[in-house]
């Protein structure tokens, strides 16, 4: 399984961060569009373009930052620009089927692939109905679930192995993204998975991770009056990530 690490340009100072990855390099990367085209070119060169992906930044559209119609049309071009511009060669679809609904978001698909003349990864949301991933199986080999950071009900859980589960036997790979339940991710037949965990929990939580036997375990640190370092955090996090990301390939 492929975890790619979100945001690897983030959370280090410049010193900090040219300094580990000189003795730790992160195989496989996702950079959300919604960032800049600087920060993905960046990460695309890092791990070159088999090992990249492209995310379209939909997902911070559709958890609050606000774009009207013509904004995201415009976000459209940009991203077809780009992915034309340094030839990339996995990108996920603009799915903002909550704020424009579904059938613009094909359009907009539709629109990615004719001027990029390749397939977007396509991205099923719950409200899109198991026949919807069914027949994104049909039609794509690379598919994509989202939603998975903030809005699956523990039960629900059940149902995104049967989906992955129905795409693998049809040979069709899966991506979770934003899914990184470390302790049962072995219990999904995921092609890759992304997470931002290693940067999110330093900065917002301050939190350690460690790389232990198979899994990740998560402790906040206690810094005992003195102010965190956040971005040497960040880098044990960074570190620590990458071990478990060689670790679930050979998996």
């Amino acid at each position: 399984m492929r975890i790619f690490l979100a945001g690897i340009n983030s959370g280090m100072n410049k010193q900090i961060r040219q300094k580990i990855y000189k003795k730790y390099k992160a195989k496989y990367a996702l950079e959300t569009f919604f960032n800049g085209g600087n920060k993905c070119k960046k990460a695309l060169d890092f791990v070159g373009n088999e090992n990249f992906l492209l995310d379209s930044g939909a997902f911070s559209y559709m958890n609050g930052a606000k774009i009207t119609f013509e904004e995201m049309q415009k976000y459209v071009n940009r991203y077809i620009e780009f992915i034309n511009k340094y030839d990339v060669k996995y990108f996920f679809e603009i799915d903002v089927d909550n704020i424009f609904g579904l059938k613009q978001v094909e359009k907009w698909r539709k629109q990615i692939e004719k001027e990029t003349n390749k397939k977007c990864i396509p991205v099923w949301h719950k409200g899109r109905g198991v026949q919807y991933w069914k027949d994104m199986c049909e039609k794509y080999d690379y598919v994509a679930i989202g939603g998975l950071v903030f809005h699956v009900k523990k039960q629900e859980y059940e149902l995104i192995r049967k989906l992955v589960n129905y795409a693998y036997k049809k040979g069709v790979k899966v991506h979770g993204l934003g899914f990184t339940k470390t302790a049962d991710l072995h219990r999904y037949k995921f092609y890759s998975v992304d997470s931002a965990s290693w940067i999110r929990a330093a900065a917002l939580g301050q939190q350690r991770y460690t790389f232990v036997h198979d899994h990740m375990i998560c402790k906040r640190i206690s810094s005992k009056g003195k102010k965190t370092n956040i971005a040497l955090l960040s880098a044990n996090n960074y570190i620590e990530w990458c071990k478990y990301q060689r670790y679930m390939e050979e998996k």
